[in-house]
């Protein structure tokens, strides 16, 4: 085991030897593009919604951060090989891994439902009928091909832009509730694609962590040689969401938290990664996009409360994107986003990521202050993803109060109308606040989000079962 974790180390060096001090020959050295712009932690809105008051919005003030691993080495280790195995997983596919029942369940699921358009209007019902149709189910699959995404995009339950609303009258729906919407897929995921749709504007795709429908112009396929090239170990994340890719001068497409890239070199403090590019043929072709040390760093970035709290920070205040929606983030795609730079892969919806980790702790049959008690005896800050049915967030450990408290990109706290109907106070962004928001609130009732917490699942990796291999360099 030391062995391989002194191969892995030695490897991991010499891929990135400036930043982890290790001596090492530096890789030939591409054409320089111009100076790359910092990226800068935003600035967050000067007035904070009314049920996030007294919480600090920024992580290191609203706990104390460490320096100190939060897993051992070989747990990292373990972790950032699975995730790596996770991200190329589509481009071992042959053949489509998800029968047509899968593939098309949207049409199920909304064909029966009284949906709304973007005018808030019924939506017509000619329109759902040619996106059905649009579908060529008949002939699903009809495609084999790896491939890989060349700018951010949309990932669809069916293939149609337009959003497709529940009723908007109801709290919780209509706008930014676009049931079509499914996930955002940011550029330089690798993917496969098994169906075309029949006007051919539209791919149906396998991702690492999903599947649905995408512009064709978004994605490229790939041959061997691309896929070689293409498929490492050695990896660099991106640190700042709106980061431009530049090579050559030109504008090579735009980067978020989340996305990573093979590393190819390194110039002085910087970084040279590949990007994906699309050709006039819609074959994939290499370009290289060079990316200061606040832009991208080698990957995983080192596992402390001060790593996670920089990058949670680098996404404070962030606008809340149901699905990805306009390549904002939801509660899950926020966590999602935030531990793939340290090598930790997670599901893409809350239910999935709350059956992750090492443990999961039930807090179902638990009283509101034996859920407290348990969070903060049991809950690990910076590892502990607290759950509930439709969310998640990310237990960062307790206030000088003693309240825990929790990061996650919510929409709103369900309130109580005059007429004992239900409604919602809109928090729409990614915040830290206590596990009783908006309690100070009379309109919404004590107790309400506690008692909706369900359980607690503690990241890690059992690292007796596996043996971790050393990165190619």
């Amino acid at each position: 085991m030391k062995r391989l974790l002194g191969l892995w180390l030695l490897s991991a060096c010499t891929a990135v030897a400036a930043l982890t001090g290790c001596a090492a020959k530096q890789a030939p050295q591409p054409p320089q593009p111009p100076a790359p712009v910092q990226a800068e932690i935003p600035t967050l809105p000067e007035t904070v919604p009314e049920v996030l008051l007294h919480v600090p919005q920024r992580v290191g003030q609203a706990v104390p951060l460490s320096d100190k691993p939060l897993l051992g080495l070989a747990e990292q280790i373990v972790l950032h090989e699975r995730a790596l195995e996770r991200f190329f997983a589509p481009w071992d596919l042959a053949r489509t891994s998800i029968p047509a029942k899968e593939a098309f369940w949207g049409t199920a699921a909304y064909g029966s439902k009284q949906g709304y358009a973007e005018n808030l209007q019924p939506y017509p019902r000619e329109r759902w009928e040619t996106v059905v149709a649009l579908q060529d189910m008949a002939f699903y699959p009809s495609m084999a091909a790896p491939a890989i995404v060349t700018r951010n995009t949309a990932l669809r339950v069916l293939p149609s832009l337009r959003p497709f609303f529940l009723d908007p009258s109801l709290p919780g729906e209509g706008f930014p509730f676009d049931y079509f919407q499914n996930s955002a897929l940011w550029l330089g995921t690798p993917v496969f694609i098994s169906h075309e749709s029949r006007d051919r504007a539209w791919v149906y795709v396998e991702t690492p962590f999903t599947s649905g429908w995408v512009r064709h112009e978004d994605v490229a396929l790939t041959d061997e040689p691309f896929r070689k090239g293409y498929r490492t170990r050695v990896m660099a994340a991106v640190r700042a969401d709106d980061t431009p890719l530049i090579g050559d001068g030109r504008y090579l497409g735009q980067a978020h938290i989340g996305a990573i890239f093979p590393l190819h070199a390194r110039t002085g403090q910087d970084l040279v990664v590949k990007v994906p590019l699309r050709d006039a043929d819609g074959r994939a072709q290499m370009g290289l996009a060079q990316l200061g040390t606040l832009q991208a760093a080698p990957m995983p970035l080192p596992l402390t409360s001060r790593a996670v709290a920089g990058l949670a920070d680098a996404m404070a205040g962030q606008l809340y994107g149901w699905g990805g929606l306009y390549e904002n983030r939801d509660c899950s795609s926020t966590l999602r986003d935030l531990f793939l730079p340290f090598g930790i892969w997670l599901p893409r919806n809350s239910s999935q990521q709350a059956r992750q980790g090492e443990r999961q702790i039930s807090l179902e049959s638990l009283n509101a202050e034996q859920k407290l008690s348990t969070i903060r005896s049991q809950g690990k800050p910076f590892l502990s993803l607290i759950s509930m049915p439709g969310h998640i967030g990310l237990y960062l450990g307790t206030d000088p109060r003693g309240e825990p408290l929790l990061l996650h990109n919510i929409w709103g706290v369900r309130t109580v109308l005059p007429d004992g109907g239900t409604g919602r106070a809109v928090i729409g962004r990614l915040a830290i606040s206590t596990l009783r928001p908006g309690e100070d609130r009379p309109d919404v009732r004590w107790g309400a989000f506690l008692d909706r917490i369900r359980g607690m699942a503690i990241l890690g990796a059992d690292v007796a079962t596996e043996t971790p291999r050393p990165s190619a360099p």
